[in-house]
């Protein structure tokens, strides 16, 4: 059942690095690029800032590291017929679960340990220690992420509702004594306890397992980690294993009423109804909109709040592009004598129109950070020039593009 389980694996990643070529491409490398090279301006300086024994660091420190044990979940590459044609091999699935396991753990791995390289500094202020102990922490850390996962692989078991909340609630409290006794007395202690809660919870959930697989359960929740994937997959290129979802969204209506039922409006009233109506899209819209936001507020410097201003303007447009090709092989806009440039110019309208409201929740929350009101005019001046950029620029050059 191990090299079964290799097979799926392979597979899957197969699968996964076809899509990785659309998600890490220029755009996004730039966007992360200035994003996480912004981030790590304003840490420094803030760092400089901060006397030695900062008591809150410790807490910040503490509350960041248990959200990261929280990223990455058990990956079993379980598949809907597994409930059919792998039933006879119940028995011989613990292999099978076991080398899971052991995948799931690499992922976590990695992700604690930019984490926890990205936190030291604030440790070494807070605590005093040397960036030598960064090791300890990475070591507890990851002792009690292998115990979560032992929690996660527990519960696609039968009748195990019960013990897993009573495990992971033992779990919550191994975990906030090690961390504490990590950053407030020693991270040697810590990591030795870590390493021996861990071995007590492959005891408690695994070792002693003597129940039946819950196969549907083992299946949705495989199914329900790949969906998030796929979501976030879909932001970059299509996804056919991901589903659209239209909704109703009937409060939505007089934004559609306001656009006149004419021939020249064709293209633009059914961008604008797939655009609210499509959870994709208008999914995307707002989440960028209100990360872009958030970003801004937390931002005091001019020039930096309109690079980031303008970077979520232009990723928001992007990401945006793939409606003018929603509709090309339905029948009725080919029969239809529709002129082919009004798809150009029903996107420029409605893209217009996204991002002018874009640019002013950003000038709205720009108005908030910034504190003179020349760095203000300056910061609203470089939005309202962006969109114009994207719109009547960018936008017809990425459409001939695609019509190329």
């Amino acid at each position: 059942m191990k090299a079964f389980f290799q097979t799926r694996l392979k597979q899957h990643q197969k699968r996964m690095m076809r899509y990785m070529k659309y998600v890490f491409n220029d755009h996004f490398v730039l966007v992360m690029t200035f994003l996480l090279g912004g981030i790590g301006f304003y840490y420094s300086n803030w760092l400089k800032t901060v006397t030695p024994g900062y008591t809150w660091g410790k807490f910040f420190v503490l509350i960041i590291w248990v959200a990261a044990l929280h990223i990455g979940r058990f990956v079993s590459l379980a598949q809907p017929a597994d409930q059919i044609f792998l039933l006879p091999k119940e028995k011989q699935m613990r292999s099978y679960l076991s080398a899971a396991f052991n995948y799931s753990c690499i992922f976590p791995f990695f992700i604690l340990f930019f984490i926890t390289a990205f936190t030291m500094p604030l440790v070494v202020v807070s605590t005093g220690n040397s960036f030598a102990t960064f090791f300890f922490y990475l070591l507890s850390l990851w002792g009690l992420k292998i115990s979560h996962l032992e929690i996660e692989r527990m519960s696609i078991f039968q009748d195990m509702k019960k013990a897993r909340q009573n495990a992971y609630f033992l779990w919550v409290i191994f975990t906030l004594i090690i961390l504490g006794i990590s950053i407030w007395f020693q991270p040697i202690l810590g990591t030795i306890i870590a390493a021996m809660q861990s071995v007590l919870f492959y005891k408690l959930c695994w070792q002693s397992m003597n129940v039946s697989l819950d196969w549907q359960a083992m299946i949705e929740k495989e199914q329900d980690r790949l969906h998030r994937i796929y979501q976030f997959i879909n932001l970059f290129t299509d996804v056919p294993e991901i589903s659209t979802k239209i909704k109703r969204r009937k409060s939505f209506d007089f934004l559609l009423g306001r656009i006149s039922f004419s021939q020249a409006n064709t293209y633009l009233y059914l961008y604008a109804r797939r655009m609210l109506r499509g959870s994709e899209y208008s999914g995307l819209y707002l989440r960028l909109v209100v990360l872009g936001g958030l970003f801004l507020y937390f931002v005091g410097e001019r020039w930096f709040a309109l690079g980031i201003g303008m970077l979520f303007i232009y990723l928001i447009g992007f990401q945006l592009l793939p409606l003018y090709q929603q509709f090309q092989y339905v029948p009725l806009t080919k029969l239809y004598p529709i002129k082919g440039r009004q798809k150009l110019s029903a996107m420029q309208k409605l893209i217009g129109v996204l991002l002018l409201f874009c640019a002013l929740v950003f000038a709205v929350v720009t108005m908030f950070a910034l504190n003179q009101w020349s760095d203000r005019f300056i910061v609203v001046g470089g939005y309202l020039l962006m969109v114009l950029f994207f719109v009547w620029g960018y936008l017809p050059y990425r459409i001939k593009k695609l019509n190329d």
